[in-house]
């Protein structure tokens, strides 16, 4: 048998004692599957934005004057015989429509001309008012923006129709924006968020923003909006019937369903006791299952390689399993056992005839 185990022999993948063995060598984290780490898996983990962009709050004021933006501007005096005098006796003018020039200004009689561009409309009526002093009576003036057209966000990609979307006054919210522009083209598990402002970006989970409130994130002026088509996917591979990489086919999938979708595990090859899920994990979340900080994890906020073990010859494993949400990228792994590599050994050396039992027995 010295000649058998010196062997190099194919293999899907590594053996589970290899895996078992090799977690501070190769650099990842192993993590047993628990009662109570099945239970901190049993969220779908749908990515949502980042705190910038979560904490900003929606823009009610402070809106300012741009070039192409209309103003409709409305003067009013104190009394008759003034300078807005008209026959009804009124001393009220309307001036609808007065659109902000390239070079920022607005001209308006007896007023003249105004920089108007970077500035509320509180202030454009001050010097309104400031530039009327002596020529009218008591003279005061509203300015209402008509078309805000530097107030807009543009929503692009995946959506029915890709738009740009004047904001309201009072501010908007992203659901807004997707609305008008009729709607993701895809089911929201399969689509992404990302918001780009000022350079920074941001990106979420339609899905994750459908359920939770506060992914439905206050947008700002220039804003874009692009709507991404991302279908999630995991990979499982090793001993089961259907390898491949298989699609979410709905908006969660438990790790059960995933083995269940390879058609389950080989009963002839498959090392049951140890089922490996492979996946980037967050460092909060490994430090919640116990497992202490490593030097080579890297900076706050990136996630670590871990192995995830399951015993699926234990009973209860597949309650376990009916817990655990799979999420985009995952990996499943079923190494062969032990017996599968000795028969492929004593094929080597034509000695595939042996029984069952004799191979049990060589093993043991």
């Amino acid at each position: 048998m010295t000649v058998l185990a010196n062997c190099s022999l194919p293999a899907q993948g590594p053996s589970a004692q290899e895996v078992l063995e090799q977690a501070e060598v190769q650099g990842y984290e192993l993590v047993p599957i628990t009662d109570d780490v099945a239970k901190r898996l049993s969220a779908a983990g749908r990515h949502g934005f980042s705190a910038a962009f979560l904490n900003a709050p929606v823009l009610t004021s402070n809106l300012v004057v741009g070039v192409g933006d209309r103003l409709n501007i409305r003067i009013f005096e104190a009394g008759r015989g003034g300078l807005f005098s008209n026959d009804t006796g009124n001393g009220t003018v309307s001036l609808p429509n007065v659109t902000v020039g390239p070079d920022g200004l607005i001209s308006l009689p007896y007023v003249g001309t105004i920089q108007a561009r970077g500035q509320t409309p509180r202030k454009i009526e001050q010097e309104i008012v400031a530039s009327l002093q002596g020529k009218a009576i008591e003279p005061q003036a509203t300015v209402e923006i008509a078309l805000n057209a530097n107030n807009s966000v543009t929503v692009m990609g995946a959506v029915v129709r890709p738009t740009k979307l004047q904001m309201n006054l009072r501010g908007e919210r992203l659901s807004a924006a997707l609305v008008a522009a009729g709607g993701a083209r895809n089911p929201a598990h399969e689509i992404s968020v990302k918001i780009t402002r000022r350079g920074q970006t941001s990106t979420a989970s339609l899905e994750r923003i459908q359920t939770d409130s506060r992914q439905d994130i206050a947008l700002r002026s220039d804003d874009t909006v692009t709507v991404l088509h991302n279908p999630e996917s995991y990979t499982i591979m090793g001993s089961v019937n259907r390898p491949g990489d298989v699609p979410f086919s709905e908006p969660s999938i438990t790790l059960l369903e995933a083995i269940g979708k390879a058609s389950g595990l080989l009963d002839v090859r498959a090392d049951s006791g140890n089922v490996f899920l492979y996946r980037r994990e967050q460092q909060g979340v490994l430090s919640a299952h116990g497992v202490a900080r490593k030097p080579w994890w890297g900076g706050k906020g990136e996630s670590v390689p871990t192995v995830y073990v399951l015993d699926f010859s234990a009973p209860k494993a597949l309650f376990l399993a009916q817990t655990i949400q799979m999420r985009d990228g995952d990996a499943i792994y079923v190494a062969n056992a032990s017996a599968i590599a000795l028969r492929k050994a004593l094929s080597l050396f034509g000695l595939g005839a042996v029984t069952g039992t004799s191979i049990t027995n060589l093993v043991n």
